[in-house]
C-alpha cells in the first residue's frame, strides 16, 4: 500500500510492551482514492498496521471518540 518510500534516519517507536523498533523508511498510502496520507513511516518487522490518528483526523476534518472496545471517527 505505500508507495514513495525513501530512506530516513532510524526514528525509534515505542510499543506498548514496553520494546522500541525503529522505523527506516516513510512514504505515502492511499487509504482510498480521496484520502492519501503523507510521510508515513514503514517498520517491516511490525506484523500489523498503523495509523496516525491526528494525521487522519487533520486530513479529513473530523472528531474521535475513544470507548474500551471501540475508536469512532
Amino acid at each position: 500500500m505505500l508507495y514513495k518510500l525513501v530512506d530516513i534516519e532510524p526514528i525509534p517507536v515505542g510499543l506498548v510492551n514496553g520494546s522500541v523498533m525503529y522505523a527506516m523508511k516513510r512514504g505515502s498510502v492511499a487509504l482510498n482514492p480521496n484520502l492519501r496520507l503523507h510521510d508515513v513511516i514503514y517498520m517491516p518487522n511490525l506484523d500489523c498496521n498503523l495509523i496516525s490518528i491526528t494525521q487522519l483526523l487533520d486530513k479529513i476534518y473530523c472528531r474521535e471518540t475513544f470507548t474500551k472496545k471501540h475508536c469512532i471517527v
